[in-house]
């Protein structure tokens, strides 16, 4: 209707001027939508005569025509931009002009379209700025982003060709989506940047959605949160189509990773469109263009993305009855994961995290019993994708933070101190084990910073500390101790008081948690400053006073040090220190502060002059006899006066100590630390000038070592064992007398862990120094290795540091003389027990302790965040050292060496007899039990050793195949034998025999010696004789295949099928040709027998077994 009109009036040549001039409206005004309209139709009919050359010289003059084009800019930059500016700013403008606004956009776009290329560029450019929201922005009278997005969305289609200009505008608008408002992300996606890739070809099309996907990727790869899975799966549901054309989804992996988290995300929206997404790019329609799929997996492909994307969409129902027929569906999926590489058990993890973080609890069980009965976990690439590495963070534990923020986020802002205190109080009213205590502190850590701890609620975290952390672990009670007291300064209530907050503070221990010079400690010692200032501007106190509020814990502790006889000893020296770091701070220049600190110590100088002398006349009598007798010891054996006793000297003789005497009691603990002195002055001496090499004096050096440990106590010996270590003496008496006497006293310290290992070590490198290994003395060898062992199995650690020392001395690194190196090893023969010992010895955890050890690397591996891991000396003693050393021992053997020879030989021997013995001993055992562990030891050590060997005992190698072994010994012992048969081919006809033997008892054995022949391929070559092995192979199989046992004939087909393989490619001519038909018919009738139920699961289950499908003897045989 309004072209017709407009057309009837501008064939009666108007006056242009007054027909814009009513058309338009007033600046100040909101105009009505016809009149819109009706412009909008002027400048359409006007657009050909202006556009077009030859038209507009038919139709307007030059004159005419640049004054039209005038009006038109004029009202591109006086009437359209003004009027949505005016909306944009108005409130509720927008929602009431929908309708005019999306006529002046249409007016806009028409105006834009008669004039020149400069004035698209400059309205799009004007435009662009108002896609990066801000309040002010629209406030100053900028166009709305939903404006901006109409008036882009209105200008898109009309033609350019600036390329540049092009990509400038869609990365503005891509830029814009990370910071918009949610309900504006859509319309900026569809509005502009889908509208830009619908106004261009297939190929500029293509390139833009190349660059849409990697900026949208690369931001969800960056950032990675729930809001931006939001925002780019709602992005690329949008703009699928264009992505689906341009082939980027399937090159790009960051893609997929989108899609799984889309999937698993909490918002419901979010979910399904993640599973739009999934199901369009596996869609039969476009698999093909996106994906390489070979033509016989496709049907396998299709069914497996079918079944997945039903489960999913199921999973989305919060009925269980719903949800329970489909279960099975997800067995399938795991099946088809497990058989072919095709699928990545990532897809898995997806379904059971929507299962674990449904809305239902009914469904949510459902899916951990479904996981917890899942067997494929068993296999590595599962377990990989299922599980968290050592030493992360255990799941629940980073739940329970996430529940507890939200948690008390979510309360009223009243009711979150109340419900903290009573946490608290129920940690200290309970028993907590170490472990969830330690989570839950961690968690109470992650709460934000608010006023929440009063002084009751430090109460009751003193509690916590006092008791139900006292029998915990001390480096995880040192991390729980860190973990209160981050939560402590972040939650603490500005009303406690710093009396409070110090009385807490002396429930953490220096040696656990509150360690000078950590990160904890910084943050605590800036705490209590600020505290301290800002207390002290909230009150107008002088510097005297809030220095006297501070000081008055020390100021207390000082007043009674002399007239309270309980006060500890260590406390008292500790305020003593810091008064005299007070004092020392008093000698910089002078000011209010240190005055007041003068004043403040002056009060107390009286109870610590008294304090101090009773000390003088008590306790320090033993350190002035200790004093004189470094004198006497330094001119007896230095010949070197000392200056320490001319600084005591003028104090001892101006006193009254000496009329007072020493106290009787007192007397054997001072003799004690003299003789301990005494040894320690020696020790300085021998490491400086050396001892004489004359054997009266070691004689004589060696018999004082041995009568100061008789009169000794355990503490004090280390000096003397160290001076023993540097002598040696032939007589082998007076060795066993101070062996015996070291083996006491290390007895002695083993309930005390700070003096016992540096003993241990002492005694360790004194009895078995190479030369009294050498010794070949019934008792000696009783002390230094059956009771070393035996301390071993009850005290973690100490197999470690003898294995560690031996080893070292046998087979020192470095070179020396042959002669030399071989008088030094030949003591580890007297020892062959120390070295069995080490190669069996490890550790049998039960789950609880696994689970502290897991808990403990988690907190060493917190580094200096925690600051436990600073104070707490660690005090791990690893298990798996003694072997670890020993393995290392035997790797450097040289089988050229005789004597290295004989020792190899040795402990094979000795390594069989203990797995014979283990054998006799118990007929079955559990697969986790130690008896397992130590037969998996011993043959993974003759795995070992045997290239170093140049014979081995085959008969006993051969008669473990016969005993009834858990799978992975049987699989070693496997291994061991076809590793003898390849380098001693020779052995075949002792392996033949072993068939002969009566396997009624246990059918194990015969299925060990089957599993060597399938692997018999790597055998033949080394045999001259091929023709023959190969025909006792095959004769033996033949009559295992009737043998009445399932897993006989089982075995033995497989071993069939391998041997007559191989005999059809070695072989040529008749030579097998009266076994062929048997051998052809038996494997078929084999094969026809096992088509249905159990039979043909075992038959393929056993073809696919690792040991029989992947293994190989020679190409996988390494340390690992």
């Amino acid at each position: 209707m309004y072209s017709a009109l407009i057309n009837a009036v501008l064939r009666s040549s108007p006056d242009y001027d007054l027909l814009f001039e009513s058309l338009c409206w007033p600046e100040d005004s909101l105009p009505q939508t016809e009149l819109v309209e009706s412009l909008t139709a002027l400048i359409e009919a006007l657009a050909p005569s202006l556009t077009i050359p030859d038209l507009a010289q038919v139709t307007l003059t030059d004159a005419k025509r640049r004054c039209i084009h005038d009006k038109i800019e004029s009202i591109i930059w006086s009437k359209c931009l003004p009027f949505l500016r005016k909306i944009s700013t108005e409130s509720g403008g927008e929602d009431r002009c929908r309708q005019g606004t999306a006529a002046v956009c249409r007016l806009l776009a028409v105006s834009v379209s008669v004039c020149d290329q400069k004035t698209w560029t400059k309205v799009v450019s004007s435009t662009l700025p108002s896609l990066q929201w801000s309040p002010e922005e629209e406030l100053s009278g900028a166009l709305s982003v939903n404006v901006a997005a109409e008036v882009l969305a209105a200008l898109m289609p009309l033609p350019t060709a600036d390329e540049e200009f092009t990509l400038s505008i869609l990365n503005c608008a891509l830029s814009s989506i990370p910071s918009l408002p949610d309900n504006l992300v859509s319309k900026v996606t569809v509005r502009v940047i889908l509208t830009l890739l619908n106004c261009f070809s297939d190929v500029r099309s293509s390139c833009f959605a190349t660059r849409i996907m990697d900026a949208v990727c690369s931001w969800h790869s960056s950032e990675r949160s729930a809001a931006v899975t939001q925002r780019a799966l709602l992005c690329f549901t949008v703009l699928l189509d264009h992505l689906l054309k341009s082939h980027t989804v399937t090159s790009d992996t960051r893609f997929w990773t989108l899609v799984q988290d889309g999937l698993t995300h909490g918002d419901s929206v979010s979910r399904k469109r993640a599973l739009y997404l999934l199901k369009r790019c596996v869609a039969p329609t476009v698999k093909e263009a996106l994906f390489n799929w070979a033509p016989d997996k496709s049907g396998l492909l299709r069914e497996f993305w079918e079944d997945y994307t039903l489960v999913m969409e199921t999973l989305e129902e919060n009925q269980v009855h719903v949800v329970r027929p489909v279960l099975n569906r997800i067995d399938t999926l795991i099946q088809a994961t497990a058989n072919d590489s095709l699928f990545h058990p990532s897809w898995l993890l997806c379904v059971y995290q929507r299962m674990f973080h449904s809305e239902n609890k009914s469904l949510m069980r459902e899916g951990v019993c479904h996981l917890l009965e899942l067997q494929v976990l068993r296999q590595s690439a599962f377990a990989a994708a299922f599980s968290q590495s050592v030493g992360d963070c255990p799941e629940l534990a980073g739940k329970l933070q996430v529940f507890l923020v939200n948690f008390f986020t979510s309360l009223p802002s009243e009711d979150r101190g109340c419900v903290l205190l009573q946490l608290i109080q129920q940690l200290g009213s309970k028993h907590w084990c170490a472990v969830p205590l330690l989570f839950i502190c961690q968690a109470l850590s992650k709460l934000p910073q608010s006023p929440l701890l009063r002084s009751s609620g430090l109460s009751a975290l003193r509690e916590v500390l006092r008791s139900t952390m006292i029998t915990h672990q001390v480096l995880l009670r040192g991390a729980a101790q860190c973990f209160l007291l981050k939560s402590t300064l972040s939650l603490i209530d500005s009303e406690v008081t710093r009396d409070d907050v110090f009385s807490f503070l002396m429930h953490f221990r220096a040696d656990e948690s509150l360690c000078r010079g950590t990160t904890l400690w910084n943050e605590l010692a800036r705490a209590i400053l600020l505290c301290v200032d800002m207390e002290r501007r909230e009150l107008k106190k002088d510097a005297r006073e809030t220095l006297r509020s501070l000081l008055s814990p020390l100021l207390d502790t000082l007043s009674r040090v002399y007239t309270n006889i309980y006060l500890p000893v260590h406390k008292s020296d500790k305020s003593l220190q810091l008064m005299l770091r007070l004092l020392q701070l008093s000698t910089r220049p002078q000011d209010d502060l240190m005055l007041a600190i003068e004043q403040a110590v002056v009060e107390v100088v009286d109870p610590v002059q008294n304090f101090i002398l009773r000390r003088l006349c008590g306790e320090l009598q033993e350190k002035i006899t200790i004093a004189l007798s470094y004198f006497n010891v330094n001119n007896n054996l230095i010949g070197k006066s000392s200056y320490l006793p001319t600084k005591i000297f003028p104090f001892f003789f101006n006193s009254d100590l000496v009329t007072q005497g020493l106290l009787q009691q007192d007397w054997g603990r001072i003799a004690a630390s003299f003789l301990r002195d005494q040894w320690v002055c020696l020790n300085f001496l021998i490491r400086s000038v050396g001892i004489p090499k004359v054997s009266e004096t070691l004689r004589a050096a060696l018999s004082c070592s041995v009568e100061a440990l008789a009169l000794l106590p355990s503490d004090l010996v280390l000096p003397v064992l160290n001076f023993m270590n540097m002598l040696v003496d032939d007589e082998e008496d007076l060795c066993v007398q101070a062996v015996n006497l070291s083996w006491e006293l290390v007895q002695g310290l083993s309930n005390n862990a700070h003096d016992f290992w540096p003993a241990l070590q002492g005694f360790i490198s004194i009895a078995f120094q190479h030369e009294l290994l050498k010794l070949n003395h019934q008792q000696l060898d009783k002390i230094t290795s059956s009771s070393v062992v035996e301390l071993s199995q009850s005290k973690s650690g100490v197999l470690g540091v003898l294995v560690q020392h031996c080893t070292q001395t046998w087979l020192p690194g470095e070179g020396g003389s042959s002669e030399l190196a071989d008088g030094i090893f030949s003591s580890v023969f007297n020892h062959l027990d120390i070295v069995t010992e080490a190669c069996l010895y490890g550790p049998v955890f039960r789950r609880d302790q696994r689970l502290i050890q897991d808990v403990q690397i988690f907190v060493e591996q917190l580094g200096e965040n925690c600051a436990a891991n600073v104070a707490v000396a660690s005090d791990n003693r690893d298990d798996q050292l003694p072997r670890t050393c020993v393995l290392t021992f035997l790797s450097r053997l040289d089988p050229c060496n005789q004597q290295h020879q004989r020792l190899i030989e040795e402990l094979v021997v000795e390594l069989l007899r203990k797995d014979s013995l283990i054998s006799k001993a118990k007929v079955r055992y559990y697969s986790n039990s130690l008896q397992h562990r130590i037969k998996n030891r011993a043959w993974q050590t003759l795995l070992l050793l045997l290239p170093k060997l140049t014979e081995v005992s085959r008969k006993d190698v051969f008669e473990a195949g016969f005993c009834s072994n858990q799978p992975s010994v049987k699989y070693l012992i496997e291994w061991m034998m076809i590793l003898i048969l390849v380098k001693y081919p020779h052995h075949l006809d002792r392996f033949w025999t072993c068939f002969s033997f009566d396997h009624e008892k246990t059918k194990t054995s015969i299925c060990t010696f089957l599993s060597v022949l399938v692997h018999i391929s790597v055998i033949i070559p080394h045999v001259e004789d091929k023709v023959d092995q190969l025909r006792k192979a095959l004769d033996i199989i033949l009559q295992s295949c009737f043998n009445h046992n399932f897993s006989v004939r089982l075995y033995a087909l497989v071993a069939l099928k391998r041997v007559w393989s191989l005999a059809e490619s070695v072989t040529e001519g008749d030579a097998f040709r009266g076994l062929s038909s048997v051998v052809t018919a038996c494997l078929n009738q084999a094969e026809a027998m096992q088509n249905s139920g159990n039979a043909n699961k075992n038959w393929l289950r056993i073809q696919g077994h690792f040991f029989f499908s992947a293994f190989h003897p020679i190409r996988d045989y390494s340390l690992e």
